[in-house]
């Protein structure tokens, strides 16, 4: 085999792995959550109008959450949450990001990667590392999944209250979806 053919070759069995690295994941489905503790009760909210990409060129990230699609099985609650966080002047929840490790493509397992960014809430944008397991699923989709923790008066945001009982400071967080490769 000359030369040129074996350069060739090798850029053939390269050139894949890149194309699907350089590529964008858009968000195909998905939901963001949280909950909320309390004494005596807990709550969740969850939304299903989860929006997002990631870019795996430059490891940006993008994630957002309309405000008034998240429900917690509570009208009044969900309209109190509504006016606490402001969703008129807010209407998104938001990450802006990037990937701090590289994900491996050619890895069949989950892998657990940090992202580091901008998380706007209510107005009041704070920098948080967030953990994020990805997982290619095949050469087209990637599911993710996340979990972290806020303070909510970390974001000006006061706790509300049921009668005399307040709700905990600290909520955890969730996102769970799939994503596919841009097209």
């Amino acid at each position: 085999m000359d030369k040129n053919a074996m350069y060739f070759l090798i850029i053939l069995l390269f050139s894949g792995n890149v194309a699907i690295n350089a590529q964008n994941f858009v968000l195909k489905e998905g939901s963001a959550s949280f909950k909320a503790k309390m004494p005596l009760n807990s709550y969740i909210g969850k939304s299903d109008d989860l929006q997002g990409t990631i870019d795996f060129k430059d490891g940006a990230l993008n994630f957002s959450v309309p405000v008034k699609s998240i429900k917690t099985d509570n009208e009044k609650r969900d309209g109190h949450m509504y006016e606490l966080v402001k969703a008129e002047k807010n209407p998104n929840v938001v990450f802006e990001g990037k990937l701090k490790d590289d994900f491996d493509f050619d890895e069949k397992a989950a892998q657990t990667l940090s992202a580091m960014g901008d998380f706007t809430l209510a107005g009041v944008t704070r920098e948080i590392t967030i953990p994020i397991e990805l997982k290619l699923v095949s050469e087209e989709t990637i599911q993710l999944k996340a979990s972290w923790s806020l303070l909510i008066t970390d974001y000006n945001l006061e706790r509300p209250s049921f009668t005399f009982i307040k709700v905990n400071d600290k909520h955890d967080l969730s996102v769970d979806a799939l994503l596919e490769k841009k097209k």
